[in-house]
């Protein structure tokens, strides 16, 4: 490698760039191959288009505090109306404050795949409806 690079860049650079590559060609290829993950994932990591379905009132089975304090959101089971049980994560403190033993919550239907998704919402957007 040390000829090639030689006939390439001469002698005294050639040296500097062998030792370069020797040294810090693994956190190169390192970060070379972590660009290329973060990139895929960027571009193909997308859900999808959702749809807003329709803002509803539900019970809250528990609610667990994030780090002990609700201004740091809430973690909760809630019972939908169609009698299941699900799990909703909110990391925005006014929202958070809002669950008490019910909550409002958004349901988003992806478009592709017909996937309900749910997510907490201030009571107003309940009231509204």
């Amino acid at each position: 490698m040390l000829n090639l690079l030689s006939a390439i860049f001469g002698p005294h650079r050639a040296v500097s760039i062998y030792v370069f590559l020797k040294t810090k060609a693994l956190a190169i290829a390192g970060g070379v191959v972590m660009i290329a993950i973060v990139t895929s994932l960027f571009l193909l990591g997308d859900d999808g288009d959702h749809e807003h379905e329709a803002f509803m009132t539900v019970a809250v089975l528990s609610a667990t505090p994030m780090n002990g304090d609700l201004k740091n959101g809430v973690i909760a089971s809630v019972r939908l109306p169609d009698g299941t049980a699900t799990s909703i994560t909110s990391n925005e403190g006014p929202v958070a404050q809002t669950v008490g033993t019910s909550a409002c919550v958004e349901k988003r239907v992806y478009v592709e795949s017909g996937e309900a998704r749910y997510r907490f919402k201030l009571p107003r957007y309940c009231e509204a409806g």
